[in-house]
Parts: C-alpha cells; structure tokens; sequence
C-alpha cells in the first residue's frame, strides 16, 4: 500500500552500508566496532559528552563495558534490518580510526516519512570540520539513499559546536522545546532545526 500512495519516498535498494567524503568514511556499525569504540565512547565521556548524554551505568571494568558495548551493536544490527535506525561509524582518512558516530534515527514513515538525526566526534578531533562533513554527507544519505521527507536535529542550547554545525549548513531553526529531554542528570530544553526534502532539493538541484 505505501508503495502505492507514496511512491517517492520508498527507500533505494540496496541500502548503502558505506558513505564517502573527502576526509571522512561512514561506515555501519559492526560487532568488531566494539573494543575501539568503547574506548573512545570512555575517553571523549568525561568533560565532552556527559553533559549531552543519557545517564548510564558506568561498567565496572572495560572487559564489561566492551561486552556492553557488543550488545548495544547487536541490538543496532537488528533496528538497521527493520528501517529503524540507520548508525555509521565517523573514521578519518586515510588511518580509517575511528572518530566519532552519526545516524539516522527513529524513522517514522507512513504519513510522516521522517527521522532525526544525532551525531558526536570524538573529544581529541573537535574543531576540525569533521562533525560538519559528516552531518552533510548523512543528510544526503537520508533524503536521496533513505528518501525521507523530513530531518530533525535536537541539540542542547549549551553546545555551541553543535549549535555552530546546524547553522553552517543552514538547517531551518524551529524553536525551542522546553524541558524536552533528560540528559546530564537534569530535564534540558532543546532547540530544534530541521530539513526538508524539498529545502535540500533546492540546495542540490
């Protein structure tokens, strides 16, 4: 029936698995992730992400944290195969390490055919550009490989990097929701910017 009454918005087959920029890699999530990506989670959390973050239980060794950490990937394979989740590795040429994460998130389709998209870089890579290269190349992958109709960004009004990215590539600011999210111990409102499929085929025509 979608197919029928939205055909412009039924996702490309196959879905790719690796996007490419000129600095930068995003690759999907895979279980060998697990080790070298709790690891940069552990180091960039301090002082960089926990203010911006959901509270956590801190594991009590980093045995348990990279077990921990496989099952977050297993239970992200499973919400990649139902069109849920979309979550890509960030890694730097030409090492390929890996940097950061972003994805495309709770997709709704049906009348709304919309996600949000949600993204950090390392503490050690900030303020080279990457989170903005990257945050370019996903909004691609969601309207033109995803043919979504709308994407949303909530970013906490303390983040100036990320408050920075939305506006160097001119999403649309909507608001602000208040109180809208628990992270860092304490309900934060958030600002809201978003893209629509329409806008990002002006850009790209």
């Amino acid at each position: 029936m979608l197919r029928k009454l939205l055909p412009d918005f039924i996702p490309h087959e196959p879905i790719p698995k690796r996007l490419e920029t000129e600095r930068l890699i995003l690759r999907k999530i895979a279980y060998d992730d697990a080790e070298e990506f709790f690891m940069l989670e552990k180091n960039s959390y301090p002082e960089h992400l926990e203010p911006y973050s959901p509270l956590r239980l801190e594991p009590a060794s980093d045995r348990e944290g990279i077990t921990i950490m496989r099952q977050a990937i297993i239970e992200a394979e499973y919400r990649w195969d139902d069109g849920f989740d979309y979550r890509f590795m960030i890694t730097a040429k030409p090492a390929r390490n890996i940097i950061g994460q972003i994805g495309v998130t709770n997709v709704i389709r049906g009348v709304s055919q919309s996600a949000y998209v949600g993204y950090w870089i390392s503490r050690d890579e900030i303020n080279k550009g990457y989170a903005t290269e990257a945050l370019e190349c996903i909004l691609r992958f969601g309207f033109e490989d995803l043919r979504l109709h709308r994407l949303t960004l909530w970013i906490m009004p303390e983040n100036t990097p990320s408050l920075r990215v939305a506006e160097k590539l001119g999403l649309r600011f909507e608001g602000i929701a208040e109180r809208a999210l628990f992270l860092g111990g304490k309900w934060q409102d958030t600002r809201i910017y978003a893209i629509t499929s329409e806008e990002w085929a002006e850009r790209n025509p």
